[in-house]
Formats: structure tokens, sequence, C-alpha cells
């Protein structure tokens, strides 16, 4: 699991300059140290193995996935809450899997890819991955993780993701949430949040819209958010159902209200 080498602010929401002050390396300018981090991430716990997917099956693939980019917590349907690696490999082996002796899978035996209409229908989606564990994550916590855009393809068919808090993860952008919002999560994400994020533009509104199951958006400090007022408006028009917040940076904290 890659450190993270950034050390953050206590409870409050730090400004750039002052996470450069923090960083080993400040002589670096903060965007391409930034940069460096995610290409480092992006080349080790966040590359894509569609066969692990194929033979674990989404859900238990994802959660190998974010248990190695170091998530805090990930809650699955059946209950249980991993926090831990050991936990993590523990749990995929009572499904019957041993991470280190799975099978080879030939490219040409790799599932097809996902579809409109197998995304949008549950018979079709459940026979597509009617080999695999029927328990599937409900709730991530990917705070200070080092999760990154190329890692969120893992995501896209999670069969149940309810809940997602991703504070404190600086290597993802824009792109992570086309992810989301060409898979499953778009029908099951209810509650979605994201704060301190230096990566993230105005931009991801195009994507965040299509997440129609939406009933809770919270976004805090997102620097690069040129336009934080228009952003939120744009939400809220085309999210009706949602409560979106995305308040000014002038709370300790997340920009909890309250």
């Amino acid at each position: 699991m890659l450190t993270t080498i950034i050390r953050r602010h206590g409870g409050s929401a730090a400004s750039l300059e002052a996470r450069r002050a923090f960083s080993i390396f400040p002589k670096i300018p903060l965007i391409k140290f930034f940069g460096i981090r995610r290409f480092i991430a992006q080349k080790t716990v966040n590359k894509f193995k569609p066969e692990r997917v194929a033979i674990l099956g989404p859900d238990l693939a994802c959660l190998e996935w974010l248990m190695e980019a170091g998530a805090t917590s990930v809650k699955m349907s059946d209950g249980t809450e991993l926090t831990r690696i050991s936990q993590m490999r523990a749990y995929i082996a009572s499904q019957g899997f041993d991470l280190k002796k799975l099978p080879a899978i030939p490219p040409e035996s790799l599932p097809p890819p996902l579809n409109p209409k197998i995304l949008a229908s549950e018979s079709l989606f459940a026979e597509r991955w009617a080999h695999a564990p029927k328990v599937h994550i409900e709730e991530v916590d990917g705070s200070d993780s080092a999760i990154t855009d190329e890692g969120f393809q893992y995501f896209t068919e999670c069969r149940g993701l309810k809940v997602m808090k991703l504070n404190h993860c600086d290597y993802f952008t824009d792109h992570a949430f086309r992810q989301l919002a060409l898979g499953r999560p778009a029908l099951t994400l209810r509650n979605f949040e994201v704060c301190l994020n230096p990566s993230i533009s105005d931009s991801m509104v195009y994507w965040i819209i299509k997440l129609k199951a939406l009933r809770r958006l919270h976004f805090y400090f997102l620097p690069y958010v040129a336009n934080r007022a228009a952003v939120l408006r744009q939400l809220k028009m085309s999210l009706p159902k949602c409560a979106v917040t995305f308040p000014e940076t002038n709370k300790l904290g997340y920009g909890y209200d309250g």
C-alpha cells in the first residue's frame, strides 16, 4: 500500500500552501508533486485487473483493491465491516477464494463489456455474475486512501453500492466520476461525499448529474472548482431529489452544518 506523504491538518481545511509546507519535498511545485504521487499510485495498487473481477466477481475484486489502496473501511451486505488488509484476505477466503492461488484466465474467457441493457436489468446482471458470491459492498469509506482514476473501474459492476465517502483522497480526478456514472453505482449510490481534493474541477458536474439514485451529495474544499455557486446550482437543478451541499470554505472539518 502506498503511504501518504503529505500529512493532513487534523480537523481543519488546510490551504494548499499549508499542505506544501507539510510535504517532505516542499520545493517541488504542488501540481507536479501531486502528479508524481498519482503516477506512483496508478502503477501500483490501482492497476485494473479484469481477470480478478472475472474470478472473484466485481464486489470481492473491488474489496481487494480498496483495502490494498488503504481505504478506511468497507461494509458488506452481510453486515461485515472490514478495516484491514488481513481482514479482507480472511473474508475473501471465507467466500472460497485463495488470493495466492487464483486460476489463470485467458483474455478470451473474460466477460464481454457491460452494456446498457445488462446494466438496466437486474435479471441479466444477476445471470452475468451467477458464479460470484452473492455478498456485495454496500458502504465504502475511502478517506485517506491512494485510489486513483484507473482503480475506479473496480466500482463499475459493484452490485449494490449505496454509500461512498472519499475525504482527503487527492489522487483521483474528474475522470473517476465517469466510471461511477457509466456503471451500476448510477443506479444504486444514494449517499456520496467528497472533501479536500485539489484535483477535481467544475467538469465533474457532467458525470455527477448522471447518478440519479443520489439522495445526499456533499462536497467541501475542492480548490480547483472555479465557480462553486454555479456548480452547486447545476447539481441542485439536475438532482432535485438529492440534498446537495457544497458550502464555502469557512467551516472547520468537512463543512458539515451544525
